[in-house]
């Protein structure tokens, strides 16, 4: 299942301990020639970011009752959205990428099951402008961990882009980080992210350009810089499996979940290998991500956690935040539902601390969903067409939209040059989620 060499026995998922190589200003030079092999070697390459803030959450997260680009209001759909691009922008411009965690997945064989070399790595940043620390974002990274001191002791420095520094080309030399992007540009592979309309820009803006003025020239821009495509396994989630929750960590232990099931059951699922580092072993975390955690007896779930990630409480919560106790929460009313529905029908014919939320982590988490996802819709393709029901039929309306919608990207993505095993996701791909909308955002030009 997971190796540095040999296989694991279904027993140990839990135990396993996913190696990360921490890239810090005084390790720079020794690290960088490895993480530029992985990722020049790589069938596809998921990043996550850590940010010092989002901006006005009101603006970011902006609902729009105009419908979607195929309605009447098409105008208005998109001044929404152009409203929502400038909030991303502004946030972008003042607020900073603390760390950036890039996750390389190289297939080294996908028959009869897809086996995976995964290289790890999280880099720490420190940017040269000023910028804005927002309180809540403070609190939540330490919360989980994040050492602001070692960042300002030892963090990459960077230079975020601004209208009158000098081209992008010229600069990448200078600094580490531009290279590195680049690099991720000419692997030419496809870019896996969780929620990654935010990511891409602040990326765009704090390692490439300026960003533009509207949301349709970012998208076009995209569309070039990312020949191979990109995959937002949020999207995936959201409009194609149609998970309850799509949270980063609720998709991940879901995904571990289904992958023991399919372990037990002798059915197809990903093989994992890892490096050891030799080379730089001194720099390396191992992170227990697949590891559960503990429920204190009897403590009641907080809905508001389970359903998106978070609540405003944090720890000071007295409920409890545990995913797995979400995810079984979720299927008991899934199968209630289900219960219902066929009932209607016949009426009518007569824990342990697992390391999430360091970049380096969350990376491996989306490069896992995104594995893990492609060989669950090869096995289950009824499931990205919505054919299961499993929503009921209170919401086949609201799915329809998304249908039709994801129907036309998969003829639209047809010429995009997907590794085999990812091909099973490929009506996902260019696609973006937007919160608060029936259809996602589509990386294309104009």
């Amino acid at each position: 299942m997971a190796s540095t060499g040999g296989e694991e026995s279904v027993e140990k998922l839990a135990d396993i301990r996913v190696p990360i190589v921490d890239i810090l200003a005084s390790n720079v030079r020794e690290v960088w020639p490895s993480l530029l092999h992985s990722i020049k070697y790589s069938s596809f390459i998921a990043i996550d970011l850590e940010l010092s803030g989002l901006g006005d959450r009101k603006l970011l997260n902006r609902k729009s009752h105009h419908g979607g680009p195929n309605s009447g209001s098409h105008k208005n759909y998109l001044r929404a959205v152009d409203d929502r691009y400038m909030a991303i922008v502004e946030a972008a411009k003042t607020r900073s990428v603390l760390a950036l965690g890039v996750s390389c997945w190289r297939v080294t064989k996908d028959d009869p099951e897809p086996c995976y070399y995964v290289q790890t790595y999280n880099v720490l940043l420190l940017s040269r402008d000023n910028y804005t620390v927002e309180p809540d974002a403070l609190q939540f990274l330490v919360s989980h961990g994040f050492d602001f001191n070692r960042q300002y002791r030892d963090g990459v420095s960077y230079t975020p882009s601004t209208e009158d520094m000098i081209v992008f080309k010229e600069k990448k030399q200078a600094e580490p980080i531009r290279e590195l992007f680049g690099a991720i540009l000419r692997a030419q592979c496809p870019v896996v992210t969780h929620n990654g309309l935010i990511d891409l820009a602040f990326i765009y803006q704090a390692f490439y350009a300026p960003l533009p003025p509207t949301m349709s020239i970012f998208v076009a821009d995209l569309q070039d810089m990312f020949k191979s495509g990109v995959l937002d396994t949020k999207c995936l989630a959201e409009y194609l499996i149609r998970e309850p929750a799509t949270y980063l960590e609720y998709l991940f232990r879901k995904c571990c979940k289904r992958m023991t099931e399919s372990i037990e059951n002798e059915k197809p699922r990903i093989h994992l290998s890892f490096s050891e580092h030799k080379a730089v072993s001194k720099w390396v975390n191992k992170a227990s991500c697949f590891a559960s955690r503990q429920s204190l007896a009897g403590q009641e779930l907080c809905e508001v956690f389970a359903n998106h990630g978070h609540c405003k409480e944090g720890t000071s919560c007295p409920k409890s935040h545990n995913v797995d106790d979400a995810i079984q929460s979720h299927e008991r009313k899934s199968k209630k539902r289900k219960m219902e529905d066929q009932k209607k029908d016949k009426e009518v014919k007569g824990s342990l601390d697992t390391g999430c939320h360091r970049a380096g982590v969350d990376a491996f988490m989306t490069g896992f969903i995104a594995a893990n996802y492609a060989i669950y819709l090869a096995q289950n393709p009824s499931k990205a067409k919505g054919e299961d029901g499993s929503h009921g039929s209170s919401k086949k309306t609201h799915y329809k939209s998304r249908d039709n919608h994801m129907s036309v990207t998969l003829e639209e993505n047809r010429e995009i040059p997907l590794p085999a095993v990812l091909d099973p996701c490929r009506k996902a791909v260019n696609c973006l989620t937007l919160s608060g909308k029936n259809i996602p955002l589509k990386i294309m030009k104009s």
